[in-house]
């Protein structure tokens, strides 16, 4: 790192980039350099792999979608270096990319959280979404179907866990999956690395052919192992199975309970002594007439205690709710759960998709390009660590939303943009002035530049203009 600050730092505190308020003083409060050197990097190709990460995590705030329209806008002033120098980060499979997010979640729980306390509705918090593409060179790209607009689309499936601490959400880790691969010709024609045994990339790789279910699995396992604790584990019914809820409850440290959504399927629970479907248990339970309802959500429910084979004595909720005619069933191995509870616990599953349309939306979860499947995983990593670095911001600062955090920070770099403006059309107006005056031989211009009347006059103006605009950042970072 270049003396006492990263050359980005620098430029910035030249230009008085006002978003640094969000990266740089977030990025010293998390300690991003000493994250990275606990997980064994140091300077990469002659410059800080903070110094590169930052840059690459700035993109969203920029604006940009790529390293490539880093280089083609204005903000390429921010940096000298060049862009081989990320993509030769992005692209290196010896990046332990998973760490440095997990470095990056314990470090926002030690800052909002240092007494380590569990809450009661804190929770694992599992999902996939599908993360688009339009390459069919991309490595390890395949067609995946996406519930959303209800087709088949090319691109990754992106599974998720996050942690729900009580009061925000981060994501914690994260695997790429494929689905149905591309066959023939468009197989052929896609990007192949071969990978280095072993290392970081190759093992992300491998996690592309496994279920989901089982990587859900690893992925909790790994998160107890790191020292994340919470009450449950909240999966909507296409997780839900039972070999899932088993591993779940048969962990030998720290197990949560599930709360899940179920599918009315086949699979059968001992009811007084009978093995029945979700089906022929509703049907059982109707004849009972024993409905309750739930005045706060306006649903009529059963609440019945089953045995599951394999797992032990559960709670199942069948309930109806309004203008809806098919019954959804609802499964907490915590027994002690009211309907009204385990559904409040449950709407907190929702958190995980405000942040998958959160990332696509603001911080371009998507827009990467390129051909090799360790930028993809580089790419999903920065938009994780920005995403955790913006809901820490918004903590503190009490933002209602990552929308309108980052409304303010566009509306800084509008503000930042229009005072460069200004002071480029000052410069071209003094150097009209100061072309005139050359030419009249009256005066030697480039001696006039080293002047200090030229230094006292290009003062006056920045501390009239710029220094009211532009001057928050040198104090901040």
């Amino acid at each position: 790192m270049r003396e006492n600050a990263t050359e980005i730092k620098k430029v910035l505190d030249e230009h008085q980039y006002s978003i640094t308020t969000i990266i740089f003083e977030v990025m010293g409060t998390f300690k991003l350099k000493s994250i990275i050197r606990k997980a064994g990097l140091a300077k990469h190709d002659g410059y800080g792999v903070t110094e590169i990460l930052a840059l690459m995590i700035m993109l969203p705030l920029l604006l940009l979608n790529s390293v490539n329209s880093l280089y083609r806008s204005d903000f390429q002033k921010m940096t000298t270096m060049k862009k081989d120098a990320l993509y030769r980060l992005k692209n290196q499979e010896k990046m332990p990319w998973r760490s440095i997010l997990y470095g990056v979640a314990k470090r926002f729980q030690t800052l909002t959280n240092p007494e380590k306390a569990v809450a009661n509705t804190s929770a694992f918090i599992i999902d996939d979404t599908t993360d688009a593409r339009v390459g069919r060179h991309i490595e390890n790209v395949s067609y995946v179907f996406d519930h959303v607009v209800g087709k088949t689309v090319l691109g990754f499936k992106d599974l998720v866990l996050g942690y729900f601490d009580g009061t925000s959400f981060t994501p914690l880790d994260f695997s790429i999956h494929e689905e149905k691969r591309l066959r023939g010709k468009a197989r052929k024609e896609q990007y192949k690395k071969t990978g280095v045994p072993g290392s970081p990339g190759n093992k992300r790789r491998k996690e592309c052919d496994v279920d989901k279910i089982t990587q859900s699995i690893t992925m909790v396992k790994r998160a107890i192992k790191h020292g994340f604790r919470a009450k449950y584990v909240l999966t909507d019914s296409w997780f839900s199975s039972k070999g899932f809820i088993q591993a779940m409850r048969q962990m030998k440290h720290h197990a949560p309970h599930v709360v899940c959504g179920v599918r009315k399927d086949k699979r059968q629970y001992t009811y007084q002594g009978k093995k029945l479907d979700a089906k022929a248990l509703l049907a059982t339970l109707k004849k009972e007439g024993n409905a309750k309802r739930c005045r706060k959500l306006h649903t009529r429910y059963f609440e019945v205690v089953v045995q599951y084979d394999g797992v032990g004595d559960v709670k199942l909720y069948l309930c109806r709710f309004p203008y809806q005619k098919q019954w959804r069933v609802f499964l907490s191995t915590d027994t002690s759960l009211s309907f009204l509870t385990m559904m409040e616990i449950y709407a907190t599953r929702w958190t995980i998709e405000v942040f998958f349309k959160e990332m696509k939306q603001h911080l371009r979860l998507g827009q990467c390009q390129s051909r090799d499947f360790d930028a993809q995983i580089a790419h999903v990593t920065t938009c994780c660590i920005l995403y955790t670095f913006l809901a820490y911001f918004r903590r503190v600062h009490a933002y209602e939303s990552l929308g309108a955090l980052f409304e303010g920070i566009v509306a800084e770099l509008v503000e930042k943009n229009l005072a460069q403006r200004l002071w480029a059309l000052f410069e071209e107006l003094l150097q009209v002035v100061m072309i005139s005056i050359a030419e009249s031989a009256s005066i030697d211009l480039a001696q006039f530049k080293r002047s200090p009347e030229y230094a006292s006059l290009k003062a006056l103006f920045e501390e009239s203009f710029l220094g009211n605009q532009l001057q928050a950042f040198s104090k901040s970072a």
